[in-house]
């Protein structure tokens, strides 16, 4: 959350006509040292308090204009498509990048690639207006949000392969007792109205998790947390016991 409202602050600054030099001189501060704060995203709670009452807002109209930031999605346009398709690796590196701040040293780290793999797939998604990646190697989103819409043709592609392998995954894991694994598996039968308030009550519990997990990181950080896997398929059709028995 609170990368969104540092990107709602710069937002909000820019709508006003303001300036970091004019805004600093009314904080009392040097320029180059607001910066700093910006960049760092580093203030005190009565620091940002009074940002707000220069700007003339209260901070709970900044933190709903974060929250509009954080709810909406990237709608990907046809050249951008055409690049997660035919490289859905440059996909899943992207969306680790928007996780990680656009940190993209942490993924090299992360994932043991090099630089040199690392610049190609920057420079590909500069190509497609998905970031700007710039001198001394910085990267500055072009996307505010924090989730992506895909079509179906993109999700088959990036995510099938991995789903079959985290089920793989946990049923190795199952196996091995290393009980890091939980799942569970059922047939129901269900009017369509009641199947809409499973899939919702599905959606609203993974939302709730969601922030949590948001919150957590932003209070203990990411390494001191368990990373977690979940995936929820809901089917309609499928019926387990013609994958039971042989059929005769």
């Amino acid at each position: 959350m609170r990368d969104e409202i540092f990107i709602a602050l710069k937002e909000v600054i820019k709508s006003r006509g303001m300036n970091y030099k004019e805004l600093a001189l009314e904080l009392d501060m040097s320029e180059s040292g607001l910066k700093k704060l910006m960049a760092s995203k580093d203030c005190s709670m009565s620091k940002l308090d009074q940002i707000c009452d220069i700007l003339g807002m209260s901070f709970s109209d900044l933190v709903a204009i974060s929250k509009d930031i954080s709810d909406s999605n990237l709608v990907l346009n046809k050249k951008q498509e055409d690049l997660f398709l035919k490289h859905p690796t440059h996909y899943h590196f992207f969306t680790e990048l928007m996780a990680n701040n656009y940190e993209w040293q942490k993924l090299m780290r992360i994932f043991q690639l090099s630089e040199k793999d690392c610049h190609s797939i920057l420079r590909a998604l500069d190509k497609v207006d998905l970031i700007e990646f710039g001198s001394g190697n910085r990267v500055r989103p072009l996307f505010k949000g924090t989730d992506i819409s895909i079509s179906a043709q993109l999700g088959e592609k990036v995510s099938f392969s991995i789903d079959r392998a985290f089920f793989d995954y946990a049923q190795s894991e199952f196996k091995a007792k290393k009980r890091t694994s939980h799942g569970g598996r059922g047939t129901l039968y269900l009017k369509k109205e009641t199947l809409k308030e499973m899939l919702d009550a599905f959606n609203e519990v993974s939302h709730e998790f969601a922030k949590r997990s948001k919150r957590e990181e932003l209070l203990y950080g990411r390494d001191a947390l368990e990373e977690v896997t979940h995936l929820t398929y809901v089917a309609c059709g499928f019926r387990p016991f013609d994958h039971t028995f042989d059929s005769k």
